[in-house]
């Protein structure tokens, strides 16, 4: 009789740190080995990962692409943060370049930093912490962060495994059945994410394609396996309820760009920025009337090769006023945690309310 192996993530985390240590370490990320290009001071020790002024663009044969425009953001340790939006609105495609897996060459990072909080490369002669630039880094130096520092749980788990070879073939510390259903699946990507350890989690709608239990119990095994090992979580997802019950800030983005950023009490009871708030519209409620039509937001997301110079959600929004005619709007700093991009907030809107 075949000896089934069991396997529980919650309580098997403190093996995977005897696992990191017998790992072979790979010389080629020392500093000696690493440009000077690639390595930035770090002031805050306290986040793993910093993202500033990310630009990426696809060359395509209609045109270039301008996929992510200006993107920044930061995610500390122990914290979840985030990622919302539509449908192509560049979540996914910023969480691929964190992982240096955007398809080249015809996608390619054109500017900006992606700053991570390594553990490897010591201090600079301030006493600050030095960090990777990912943006910058070579693949083959990038080989021992993705997977070991940085790992991803992928959007799709029924097509993220090899139907050719047994799990276990494809997973050392887990042994399940041959074809395990969706659920399972997702907890095999979960579990191969957490082998090495990581800082940061980068969980890319983890919960598509499950039904509402088993979502719930992913979801919950996150949350304790976060709260056991004390890693990051960016969870990218266009679900508001699984951010209401996992994050801690969110960061909105339509067609590319940061729209508002905030706490998740901010985002969800005070939101600022008209996508935003169409957003929440667009979620049925219990109490929702089953007789009225579920709100959507009018109209389409501009042509990605040829986006206007103004704002980008003017031809959506019914809150124009005539500062949205003029160029992108600037970031208003509604709080100290609370950013948005909207000529509604511009100088506490300093043109007046006269809507069109």
């Amino acid at each position: 009789m075949t000896e089934v192996k069991t396997f529980n993530l919650a309580n098997n985390i403190s093996e995977n740190e005897t696992n990191k240590e017998n790992i072979i370490k790979d010389d080629s990320l020392s500093v000696d080995r690493v440009s000077h290009h690639q390595i930035l001071s770090y002031e805050n020790r306290d986040k793993v990962i910093e993202v500033r002024d990310l630009n990426l663009h696809f060359d395509t044969y209609a045109g270039e692409v301008k996929a992510i425009r200006g993107v920044s953001f930061d995610i500390y340790d122990g914290e979840v943060l985030a990622l919302v939006g539509e449908s192509g609105c560049g979540k996914s495609v910023t969480s691929l370049s964190i992982m240096q897996l955007v398809q080249s060459p015809q996608g390619q990072v054109v500017g900006g930093q992606i700053r991570f909080n390594s553990d490897d490369l010591g201090e600079d002669e301030n006493g600050n912490k030095l960090a990777y630039d990912i943006a910058k880094m070579p693949t083959k130096q990038m080989y021992n962060v993705r997977g070991k520092d940085i790992t991803m749980i992928f959007q799709e788990p029924m097509t993220s495994l090899n139907p050719i070879f047994t799990i276990g073939n494809q997973m050392d510390e887990v042994m399940f059945i041959h074809y395990p259903d969706g659920g399972m699946r997702q907890r095999v990507m979960i579990a191969m994410a957490l082998s090495g350890n990581p800082k940061l989690i980068i969980a890319d709608e983890p919960t598509t394609a499950l039904d509402v239990t088993i979502q719930a119990q992913i979801l919950d095994l996150l949350k304790s396996i976060q709260k056991k090992t004390g890693c990051a979580i960016m969870l990218i997802t266009h679900d508001l309820g699984v951010i209401a019950e996992m994050a801690d800030e969110v960061v909105v983005m339509y067609a590319g760009r940061v729209i508002e950023k905030g706490t998740v009490r901010e985002i969800f009871y005070t939101p600022k920025h008209p996508y935003t708030i169409g957003l929440q519209k667009s979620k049925p409620l219990i109490t929702s009337d089953a007789n009225e039509p579920l709100y959507s937001i009018p109209g389409q997301v501009p042509n990605p090769i040829n986006m206007p110079d103004y704002c980008f959600f003017k031809d959506r929004c019914n809150r124009c006023t005539k500062a949205c005619d003029g160029h992108y709007p600037t970031v208003s700093n509604v709080s100290p945690t609370h950013l948005v991009y909207c000529h509604l907030y511009d100088n506490q809107n300093k043109g007046g309310n006269d809507e069109k």
